[in-house]
């Protein structure tokens, strides 16, 4: 089953979240994760949730998200991803 990774995050350091962002990518590689949104342009909302960077991640298992979201040698870089942004993670499972 496809499970996605969600990431809300509102970047309140933008120089130091660009390097978390060069180190978070290539694990999200590593992991066989693939992205499916990265801050796109929000074309319509109908009510006051407006994330700055919205991420979809997506994950062929739950194994593999779950391993990405708990790995011990990225636990450092998520770290980052919460000192430079204010961010919100779920781990969802998609439709059968």
């Amino acid at each position: 089953m496809t499970v996605y990774v969600v990431v809300d995050n509102d970047v309140i350091d933008p120089e130091r979240y660009a390097e978390y962002l060069k180190l978070i990518t290539p694990t999200v590689f590593q992991y066989g994760g693939r992205y499916v949104v990265r801050a796109g342009e929000i074309l319509h909302r109908d009510s006051d949730w407006s994330p700055d960077r919205l991420v979809v991640i997506e994950f062929d298992t739950e194994e593999a998200a779950l391993a990405w979201v708990q790995a011990p040698e990225v636990a450092p870089i998520h770290d980052m991803r919460r000192r430079y942004a204010t961010s919100k993670l779920i781990v969802i499972r998609g439709a059968d």
